[in-house]
């Protein structure tokens, strides 16, 4: 097994919280209470036990709910118990539901009432997780374990395919932990990582039984890896060990309808896995309707299965009415006010050059006429010496008391903004985080005036107007202004960002509700933006300039040509799988992208002025930092 560097964390004048994976385990039962005790068993008495076991009680009629109500555990149970059945798939939307918004998991470890765990199972699928890479962002989305039947064999139900068509980087990635890349998983001994749960959302409670696993494990792996590793072992105890074409029963109708939902209204296979994994079903079907003797009645479950197919499933809410009500897929809580004490959060990287470092730290610390409480300083892999020495003479002013509190986050190599951020957003100590570039300067009164705006309640997200600034001649180039009005923001993001990253400050909570950063080349910022706005929560700008934005040479010629194209490519095709944005809306925008980039370079840069618009005063604030 692969060992990684370790993420190195640095405080200087004050204590860091110890942060500590939360893993709870979500277990769904129904009328089967002696194979539930040894699920229990096999959950409390192995090597890693879960911070917390959450229970829910499908409307059981035999004895289940009584033993749940006398059930004494050495760690925390959340027992719900249902007043009707709603099936595997509405069991474990109810279960990761509370896992994700009560119980602060990290970790979501998934199975049903007749698995049984091992001694082994939990910890070797987290040395697994934690072994895959040292930067959380980059770790599997999933980690499915071993399934064997009750002889020993493997479970060819739970047995999930190598991922068809992985890439040599990938099954190196695999095979470093003793692991194999996996495209779907099933909920028996599942481990999912919450961030990514966060961000899209909860199984859909309708399908009832069967596929719900399919479809919410291939949503969770549309653009992050997982992995299937044999050393982290579960029993599956089912009635025989078939696969789902060995006398389904009824169920061969949910497997109809909900695989049929999978390809017809999901985004979560890609068009060509559909026709992959379209092919191999309708195979299955064939198979289990030439090898049942009940001939007629299957013919029957598969008729209704297309028919039920055509109209498309009902919303978490509206299936579990008057059983359990979902918190994740609702609009986004109220944000309260809060005390106007917040984080500064920087990343930097062998990019960067000390002397702009040493800029814009000043300008975000000793020229602010309101100072940040704590700065988190993310080391994005290897630097140069000059860097380490600026941000050595930081850590000592900050341990002499010249400074707020500092913290030091090093990640072992590059890693890239996305993945710093998340790391560094994880030592935040207050849920207002302002933003800042290594090597662009904050005007004085920036947080003088975003910090009390955000603090207020309301916003999630608040940014700015800004000045782009030549970074040789430090001239004025051009000021982009900033649009404002949240229900105008929220139009405006299905064709373009309109909330520029250096700029904002933003509530702490509310990222992390939504998944926090993803990695989504040039555009990290735009894709939290549409999630924290398909949530519910409102963004806004103020329309002064409050940072000056440093320009490169060669900026407009980046804007154009294949490599600008290819990163809208990966946005677009982010937001449309994140079902953000429509087909029609896809279409429009990338045919706006693609004459855009591949304007020539004057034509370019004079569109983009116009596009951003010209602030009068932008030259005036730039000279006098007002």
């Amino acid at each position: 097994m692969q060992n990684h560097s370790p993420v190195l964390v640095d405080s200087y004048a004050h204590e860091l919280p110890v942060l500590h994976d939360r893993v709870v385990a979500v277990v769904v039962t129904y009328n089967r209470l002696k194979l539930l005790k040894k699920t229990i068993s096999g959950i409390i008495e192995a090597q890693r036990i879960p911070d917390t076991v959450v229970i829910v009680n499908n409307a059981s009629t035999d004895e289940t709910a009584q033993y749940l109500a006398e059930l004494d555990l050495p760690v925390a149970v959340d027992i719900i118990n249902l007043s009707k059945n709603t099936g595997g798939a509405g069991g474990f939307t109810v279960g990761i539901d509370r896992a994700l918004t009560q119980h602060r998991a990290d970790l979501v470890w998934v199975m049903d009432d007749d698995t049984e765990p091992t001694e082994n199972t939990l910890a070797e699928s987290l040395a697994a997780w934690e072994n895959y890479s040292p930067v959380r962002l980059q770790r599997p989305a999933v980690v499915a374990s071993k399934v064997v039947w009750d002889d020993g064999t493997d479970h060819p139900m739970n047995t999930p395919r190598t991922m068809f068509a992985a890439g040599s980087k990938r099954h190196e990635r695999a095979q470093a932990v003793g692991a194999r890349p996996i495209r779907s998983g099933s909920f028996v001994s599942l481990l999912m990582d919450a961030t990514v749960m966060r961000q899209y959302g909860l199984p859909i409670a309708e399908f009832f039984i069967w596929n719900d696993d399919f479809e919410y494990s291939t949503r969770l792996l549309r653009h992050r890896n997982g992995i299937y590793y044999p050393w982290s072992v579960a029993w599956h105890h089912t009635k025989n060990s078939g696969n789902t074409n060995s006398d389904p029963g009824p169920r061969f109708y949910n497997d109809v309808r909900n695989k049929l939902w999978v390809f017809t209204r999901r985004r979560t296979l890609a068009s060509w896995e559909k026709v992959l994994y379209g092919g191999s079903t309708a195979r299955l079907w064939v198979t289990t309707l030439l090898n049942t003797a009940e001939k007629r009645t299957y013919a029957g479950y598969l008729l209704q299965g297309l028919k039920d197919a055509a109209r498309n499933f009902r919303d978490n809410t509206a299936f579990l009415q008057g059983v359990y009500e979902p918190q994740l897929p609702l609009t986004a809580h109220h944000l309260e006010p809060v005390e106007q004490k917040f984080s500064l959060l920087m990343s930097v990287y062998s990019g960067d050059t000390a002397h702009h470092l040493q800029q814009a730290l000043m300008s975000s610390i000793d020229e602010q006429t309101v100072r940040p409480d704590e700065l988190v300083l993310v080391v994005d892999g290897e630097i140069s010496r000059e860097l380490a020495e600026e941000i050595e003479r930081w850590k000592s002013r900050s341990t002499a008391g010249e400074i707020c509190p500092m913290t030091v986050v090093t990640l072992p190599y590059n890693a890239r903004l996305a993945a710093a951020l998340n790391e560094g957003l994880r030592y935040c100590s207050y849920d207002i985080v302002a933003r800042a570039d290594a090597d662009d300067i904050s005007l004085p009164a920036r947080f003088e005036q975003q910090i009390p705006v955000i603090a207020a309640g309301n916003l999630a997200v608040l940014g700015s107007a800004m000045v782009e600034f030549d970074g040789k001649s430090d001239a004025p180039e051009t000021s982009r202004e900033a649009l404002t009005g949240s229900e105008k923001l929220k139009k405006v993001l299905m064709t373009r960002n309109p909330i520029m990253h250096p700029t904002v400050v933003l509530r702490k909570s509310a990222v992390d509700a939504v998944g926090g950063y993803e990695h989504v080349t040039g555009a990290e910022d735009y894709w939290l933006w549409a999630r924290l706005t398909q949530r519910g929560y409102r963004m806004d700008n103020l329309t002064v300039p409050l940072v000056k934005y440093r320009v490169g040479e060669g900026a407009y010629q980046r804007r154009g040509g294949a490599q600008a194209l290819s990163k809208d490519i990966e946005i677009q095709h982010r937001l449309y799988t994140g079902e953000f944005i429509s087909a029609p809306q896809l279409v429009k925008n990338m045919v706006v992208r693609v004459g855009y980039r591949a304007m020539p370079v004057e034509l370019r840069k004079n569109l983009y002025r116009k596009l951003i618009g010209q602030n009068k005063n932008a030259v005036t604030v730039f000279r006098k930092g007002k």
